[in-house]
């Protein structure tokens, strides 16, 4: 077979979890063809990639990048260090759906953090037509806080159950059109205002649709223990893990608990958790 692109001698690590080895990887037509040592070129393009590794693209599972792959299609900081997918929308956070009538409720919450984007009353799938091409794949997620403001606005209160049906079906109509899950940021308003029950019947709907959550935990402080064994008890019944956003320990009366407590999933999985964390260094 002829080649495209051979990448010449560089430290191979497939993502598979054993250990890297030097190799060459042949190209054809935009997939990878062959791996091995000494691969002909012939009129191949050559990339000598001695000294550096060569890996597949790597996801970046938490970004807001949805307020600014719009402006930036190209994505070069993240392209440059090797990002080829970002799952967005997180905390929370999404520009869509925006119901009639709410867009400049919407706008006003979310324009401090992109007050560059257009604002414009949308359905999820017409949100994710209308997204520009970019350079990364952008995987999306439906943001609680925009459920809420769609339905509540910023009530300080549980929903009714009309309330929570429109939002549950809000959430079904994201996930049908290509949304990978549902976000939520109960640090902030007007997340914070929801209870376990809200949480659950939303997290019912990503169990049906075999979708994932992910958290902005509702403490990152004295009560962060707590707060993870609260998403815990939100997702333990999901096929899909439900992903917390790193917990950053704030405070100095939480230094070491990081070595234990929210790392510690035993007695999640004891109930069926597949619960992930990530943990940030300091």
């Amino acid at each position: 077979m002829s080649y495209d692109i051979v990448i010449r001698g560089g430290l191979v690590i497939d993502g598979s979890g054993r250990p890297g080895e030097i190799a060459d990887v042949a190209v054809h037509e935009g997939r990878i063809a062959a791996l091995g040592r000494s691969l002909p070129a012939a009129s191949a393009r050559t990339i000598d990639a001695e000294g550096l590794a060569v890996a597949p693209g790597f996801i970046d599972i938490k970004t807001h990048s949805d307020f600014t792959l719009p402006i930036n299609p190209k994505a070069e900081s993240k392209v440059r260090q090797g990002v080829t997918t970002e799952i967005v929308g997180h905390c929370g956070f999404s520009v869509a759906p925006i119901l009639p009538g709410k867009r400049q409720l919407i706008q006003d919450y979310l324009s401090a953090s992109a007050p560059w984007l257009p604002f414009r009353e949308t359905t999820f799938g017409e949100y994710l037509d209308g997204f520009p091409q970019t350079s990364v794949n952008a995987g999306m997620l439906v943001g609680h806080h925009t459920l809420r403001l769609n339905v509540m606005g910023m009530d300080a209160r549980a929903p009714s159950t009309a309330e929570l049906d429109h939002m549950t079906a809000l959430l079904e109509e994201g996930l049908a059109a290509g949304a990978l899950g549902l976000s939520s940021g109960l640090f902030t308003p007007p997340s914070s205002y929801a209870d376990r029950a809200e949480m659950v019947a939303l997290c019912n709907v990503l169990k049906r649709r075999n979708a994932a959550y992910f958290t902005h935990l509702r403490d990152e402080s004295n009560k962060v223990i707590e707060a993870v064994e609260e998403s815990d008890r939100h997702c333990p019944h999901l096929r899909r893990p439900c992903r917390d956003r790193p917990p950053q320990m704030l405070g100095a009366r939480q230094l070491g608990q990081g070595r234990t407590d929210p790392g510690d999933d035993r007695g999640g999985a004891a109930r069926g958790s597949r619960r992930r964390l990530r943990r940030l260094p300091l």
